[in-house]
């Protein structure tokens, strides 16, 4: 009787951390999240507001993507993409190297970055 106990949470839990990855996968991050971390790793070259005119931005050949218009050089690429550029650098999706990878930022973190730069198209 116990062990039917166990295996019914086991399945539960592992429903919830189904159903979680799932979410991310799907790109639905938290925006509000995504701005915290936006303002510290990618506004110097995106601009606060996500226009491209960040100042370390504007000193680069390939000039950083406007998220208020869509994403400029990445206006069509998909989530999933997105998230690839970010988590791996341009390179990782065919766009300008000068994109670094944010390798340390856990796949959570990178959702809300995505769904933080999606929510400032105009």
């Amino acid at each position: 009787m116990m062990r039917s106990g166990w295996t019914a949470a086991v399945l539960a839990g592992a429903f919830v951390i189904a159903a979680a990855a799932g979410a991310f996968a799907q790109g639905k991050g938290d925006a509000k999240a995504g701005a915290e971390i936006y303002k510290k790793d990618c506004a110097k070259c995106h601009g606060d507001g996500g226009s491209g005119d960040g100042p370390q931005g504007q000193k680069l050949k390939d000039k950083p993507s406007d998220w208020t218009k869509g994403g400029g050089g990445l206006k069509d690429l998909n989530d999933q993409q997105v998230y690839e550029a970010i988590a791996k650098g341009g390179g990782a999706v065919g766009k300008s190297k000068a994109m670094p990878a944010y390798p340390k930022l856990s796949e959570a973190d990178v959702w809300n970055v995505v769904a933080f730069v999606k929510s400032l198209k105009k």
